[in-house]
């Protein structure tokens, strides 16, 4: 197993010197040591987007940008062009025996007249036709019909990770204004295409989050949906695919105003329902990954705050079933 997180050296706030980190585990072994993968010099490298390619190299999206940077500094435009949101890739082994310097792909992947800009931070996937899809998001100077200055975008590669450019776009609709982080699965439907969910970051709109799905493999997106159901507070989630129930798995925090109560939601169509609750107390950010029999979540978590530690849950995904099956029942009789 490879896990990414970000190593922060003035405080948990997103500005400031910042490196990208990985650690590997096997089977019984524990975790290694994090060892840094992405840096830019004592600036800000962050939100990393890993994806397992063919040959089963691990093709790692970042964002880095000068050090004394806020993102408000940022969305205002007082970042220069040495200093502004910048995207890169680099190229590793899934056991971290080598790792490849991390190469500028901000030509092909940041338009112009972007200003705050980030990958993921989730994974990205790859489809059947092995093309790479990554989530991302982006801001512009002017609002223009919607009340948020945020978009939301997909990245997109068919060499294996090694150029980029602009999938799909987001720039907002009427109560769904500030796409922001988003999470990709394949979709259950169709894997040459990807459901994306994205966090809405206009604080005048009602839903919290939107879903959608992909065509073109991945180059166009349909009008997204408020994702109705959903329990969690704005922030980044998990989104994964269980593909022997054919189930889209979602984890967020369980509350509306608060990060706690680490959730297992299942989404049909454009609704989530919450099924589990997975860890109680603080939780963050988190990632999905699951295999033919086990569902894996990465989550931010602490005794007292999200910024203590990275825990990875493993769960039987013959538990998770069982409340499949309870859900699909209760749904079936129209049961509250």
């Amino acid at each position: 197993m490879l896990a990414f997180g970000e190593k922060r050296y003035d405080g948990p706030g997103d500005a400031g010197h910042i490196e990208v980190v990985a650690a590997t585990s096997t089977p019984g072994a524990g975790w290694s040591g994090p060892r840094v993968v992405a840096s830019y010099g004592n600036g800000t490298m962050g939100n990393p987007v890993p994806i397992e390619v063919a040959d089963g190299t691990v093709v790692l999206l970042t964002t880095s940008n000068g050090k004394a940077l806020t993102e408000q500094d940022i969305l205002a435009g007082k970042a220069s062009s040495e200093d502004r949101r910048r995207a890169h890739v680099t190229r590793m082994s899934p056991d971290l025996s080598w790792v490849e310097p991390a190469t500028d792909i901000t030509s092909s992947a940041v338009k112009d007249e972007w200003r705050w800009y980030a990958t993921g931070p989730a994974h990205g996937v790859r489809l059947r036709s092995g093309r790479l899809v990554a989530p991302a998001n982006h801001s512009t100077p002017s609002a223009g019909s919607v009340d948020s200055v945020y978009g939301a975008h997909g990245l997109i590669s068919d060499d294996d990770g090694i150029t980029w450019r602009i999938g799909w776009v987001d720039p907002g609709f009427v109560g769904l204004s500030g796409p922001n982080e988003s999470s990709l699965a394949l979709d259950p439907e169709n894997p040459m295409e990807v459901i994306v969910t994205s966090r809405n970051e206009c604080r005048s709109d009602h839903a919290a989050r939107s879903i959608s799905r992909t065509s073109g493999g991945g180059t166009k997106l349909e009008q997204p949906q408020a994702l109705t159901g959903f329990v969690g507070p704005r922030i980044q989630c998990g989104l994964g695919y269980d593909s022997i129930s054919g189930t889209l798995l979602l984890t967020s925090p369980g509350h509306p105003g608060q990060r706690a109560d680490l959730t297992l939601s299942a989404i049909t169509g454009s609704s989530s329902q919450p099924l589990v609750t997975l860890d109680l107390g603080p939780c963050g950010y988190s990632d999905i990954a699951t295999d033919a029999n086990t569902l894996y979540v990465l989550f931010e978590t602490g005794d007292d705050s999200i910024h203590e530690r990275i825990e990875l849950l493993e769960f039987d995904l013959d538990a998770v079933h069982h409340y499949l099956r309870g859900w699909s029942s209760a749904t079936a009789k129209e049961t509250p």
